[in-house]
């Protein structure tokens, strides 16, 4: 949850993802570096604020590569609420609820790379759903595009073991 980015991090970064290279951002990455509206637009928001209940990220864009083999779920999680969402962008997946819906889950380009952004994965509720990881998994490999995905492909990778910080809010 770092607020701060420095200038010479800032350009490195928009630097790396227009030159090809993909970012992919997991729940509070949407809470990082307030202090750059450059990094704000690359991300696609930034957060504003959550509540914390079960609901189903809805999926509306099925077809989309960064959705491939990934199936709905259920899971409890923050609710978090954007605002300075960047237009170019595809929702994938939205929170809906009684006022509307949240843009959840979206991919957008930046020059020659892409970024992947979930709002989930605050803890292991979600982090322990095979689906979330199918999520992850699809979204990472949009994200670094197709070669280095077929790089990647055969290497084995850990078991990945949740360690609760809690309690971190006091």
């Amino acid at each position: 949850n770092g607020k701060v980015i420095s200038a010479d991090q800032e350009a490195a970064l928009l630097k790396f993802v227009a030159g090809g290279g993909g970012l992919v951002g997991v729940h509070s990455a949407s809470g990082c570096f307030s202090n750059s509206q450059a990094y704000i637009d690359l991300i696609g928001g930034t957060f504003l604020s959550h509540g914390r209940q079960a609901f189903e990220a809805t999926i509306v864009k099925p077809d989309h590569p960064a959705m491939a083999g990934v199936a709905q779920f259920s899971s409890i999680d923050e609710t978090y609420v954007h605002t300075q969402h960047n237009p170019d962008k595809i929702v994938l997946q939205e929170r809906r609820h009684d006022g509307g819906s949240e843009p959840w889950t979206w991919v957008r380009k930046h020059g020659k790379g892409r970024v992947f952004y979930t709002a989930s994965g605050h803890d292991e509720e979600t982090w322990g759903r095979p689906e979330f990881h199918e999520l992850l998994g699809a979204g990472i490999k949009w994200a670094v595009g197709e070669s280095a995905a077929r790089r990647t492909a055969g290497l084995k990778r850990p078991e990945p073991e949740y360690i609760s910080q809690e309690p971190y809010l006091q």
